[in-house]
């Protein structure tokens, strides 16, 4: 077997998959189009404690993190703040996105990974339904035993896969998510905001959220604004206009950031494993799809990987012991991202008035929001649906097909963690067909 693998990539998923594969003696070249400086945002994005260790890391630094303050949801109409409160060592760490790369980029290097900065990879190779390689924007041609993935929604690599390997090229508009987020000044003399961190769901009744965070250091307001299916200049313009009306610590000069980024919002692909090939992160479609977050799911999908090739049996990158690395993913993490898709597709295509009435009410409750904005299963006892049934008694068929959407998602998440337990290709098609039927239009 070749020990040979180049990741695409040097985000957070794919320096901690070089760490992961260098220290289990692969020989790991990382390649990154960007420069070393512009990788990563400048910004924070959260996490629960727990995933360093579901990773296999080592537990960052203290100055690399702060706690999260909690969540305040708002409906559509904002007849009501949603106040979420989670005791303080429960909290999510806020993890400063650039100084933290830099600090997997150390670790991969000292396990021995190479890490090739302004470097793009243009393409995958194949050869008799393998990838063996890629080819560089330069034209030159890296052969390797493994590519992993971790291009992004938009990868390149993936776009390029031969057709006979049955993995999706492009991700639809509606499963992506458009997305500007940031900083601007606080005024000075603003007070500071009772709810400092607040969520706008389907914010001026459009198929999206936003939210408004006071900064850690409370000097700026870090606004995120993001749509499904597109976003134009108007869209944004509006929906800043709107924060700006409800939170006078967002100020006129910009900060940082405020480009537009793409991100996907779906449950994982029914497919990210080929012979020489596995995609990894947001290649794969990992990201929790109520809010879009990816380091946790991509790091944790970064470990199965890496376990998956050191297994002894595993002597060569085919589709055989790779399918392995997805099926276990998809038991942990994917079967539970698939569940909460179904439960965002059913929030933005509802009615008008219905979140507000599911949230007002309390039939949503605050346990339901903390799981489905963490990527978690959502479910309800028996006494819970009791209490939401008293609650939300004056909508009774809204109730209803939101029991129903329970049903639908519980089942999901079943079908979507029990891949077939060896690779079969016409199994791993059945299943595929199975995963992805209920997202049908």
């Amino acid at each position: 077997m070749s020990k040979k693998i180049i990741v695409v990539g040097a985000n957070q998923t794919g320096l901690a998959f070089a760490y992961l594969a260098s220290k289990r003696g692969f020989e790991v070249t990382v390649y990154e189009a960007k420069e070393k400086s512009e990788v990563s945002y400048d910004w924070t994005d959260d996490m629960e404690e727990s995933a360093f260790e579901d990773a296999g890391l080592p537990f960052p630094p203290e100055n690399l993190y702060t706690r999260k303050r909690c969540w305040t949801f708002i409906a559509p109409k904002k007849e009501k703040n949603v106040f979420v409160e989670i005791p303080a060592d429960k909290l999510d760490l806020s993890i400063y996105r650039r100084p933290f790369n830099d600090w997997l980029l150390t670790l991969a290097e000292n396990a021995g990974a190479v890490v090739r900065y302004s470097t793009k990879v243009r393409r995958a190779v194949a050869k008799d339904n393998r990838i063996i390689g890629v080819e560089l924007e330069s034209g030159d041609f890296v052969s390797a035993g493994l590519v992993a993935d971790c291009g992004g929604v938009n990868s390149a690599v993936r776009r390029s896969l031969p057709e006979s390997m049955k993995i999706q090229k492009n991700v639809a508009p509606s499963d992506t998510f458009f997305v500007r987020r940031a900083f601007f000044d606080r005024p000075d003399g603003t007070a500071r905001p009772e709810f400092t961190n607040k969520a706008y769901l389907k914010h001026l009744g459009e198929a999206g959220i936003s939210w408004c965070i006071l900064s850690h250091d409370e000097k700026q307001a870090d606004v995120l604004i993001g749509r499904v299916g597109n976003m134009s200049d108007a869209v944004y313009g509006n929906a800043l206009d709107d924060i700006r009306r409800d939170n006078a610590i967002v100020g006129r000069e910009l900060m940082k950031g405020g480009q537009l980024l793409q991100i996907p919002v779906r449950r994982p692909l029914s497919r990210f494993v080929a012979n020489g090939y596995a995609a990894v992160g947001d290649s794969a479609c990992m990201t929790i799809p109520m809010l879009g977050s990816g380091m946790a799911s991509g790091m944790k999908a970064a470990k199965i990987l890496a376990d998956t090739l050191s297994d002894s049996d595993c002597d060569v990158f085919d589709i055989a012991n790779l399918y392995r690395y997805q099926a276990e993913f998809m038991k942990q993490t994917g079967g539970k991202h698939a569940a909460v898709d179904m439960m965002k597709n059913w929030l933005l295509n509802s009615r008008d008035g219905e979140v507000d009435f599911l949230l007002n009410k309390g039939v949503v409750s605050k346990k339901i929001l903390i799981d489905a904005s963490a990527g978690r299963m959502v479910e309800m006892s028996v006494p819970e649906m009791a209490v939401a049934a008293v609650k939300g008694f004056a909508k009774l068929p809204l109730l209803l097909q939101l029991a129903g959407l329970l049903a639908k998602m519980k089942k999901e998440c079943r079908v979507a963690s029990n891949m077939p337990k060896t690779f079969d290709e016409k199994a791993f098609d059945d299943w595929s067909a199975a995963y992805e039927k209920p997202f049908k239009k």
